[in-house]
C-alpha cells in the first residue's frame, strides 16, 4: 500500500510550473544576496505537494500564517548549511510564503529551479514517502 502512494505521490502528474530558468551558478549568487543569513536549497526535480488535511489541521495551519503544502525535491544543487551541493532528496515543513519560485517554510527558503509539478496528495501519501 505504502509503495503505491509514494508511487503516484512521486509521479509527474500534475499541474507543470516553471522555476527559475537562470543558470545554477547566477540562481546561488542570487540566493546568497538575498537570504543573508537565513537558511536556503537551490533544488531541481521537485513537486509542490498540497496536502489534504483536515478543516481543523487547516485552521490551525492558517492560525499560524502557514499553508498545507511542501515542497519534495530529489536533487539538491546547495544546501547553504553545507555550502555545496547535498545528495538525496529535501521535504520542506509548510509553507509561509510563495512569490514565484521562492517558497518559503519557517525556517529556510527553498528556490525552485527549472521545471516542476504541482499536484494535490494525501497526508498518507506524505506520511508514507518518510518512511520507505
Amino acid at each position: 500500500m505504502e509503495a503505491a502512494l509514494v508511487a503516484d505521490l512521486l509521479s509527474e502528474h500534475g499541474l507543470p510550473l516553471e522555476g527559475d530558468g537562470r543558470s545554477d551558478e547566477l540562481i546561488m549568487e542570487t540566493a546568497w544576496a538575498a537570504n543573508q543569513g537565513r537558511p536556503f536549497y537551490v533544488v531541481r526535480d521537485w513537486l509542490l505537494l498540497d496536502i489534504m488535511v483536515p478543516s481543523d489541521v487547516e485552521d490551525e495551519l492558517e492560525s499560524n500564517g502557514l499553508q498545507p503544502t511542501v515542497v519534495f525535491a530529489s536533487t539538491v544543487l546547495y544546501d547553504s548549511r553545507a555550502e555545496g551541493p547535498r545528495a538525496g532528496a529535501v521535504r520542506s515543513s509548510f509553507l509561509r510564503a510563495l512569490d514565484g519560485f521562492i517558497f518559503e517554510s519557517m525556517t529556510t527558503t527553498f528556490i525552485l529551479a527549472g521545471p516542476g509539478i504541482r499536484k494535490h496528495v494525501s497526508l498518507p501519501a506524505l506520511l508514507a514517502l518518510e518512511n520507505p
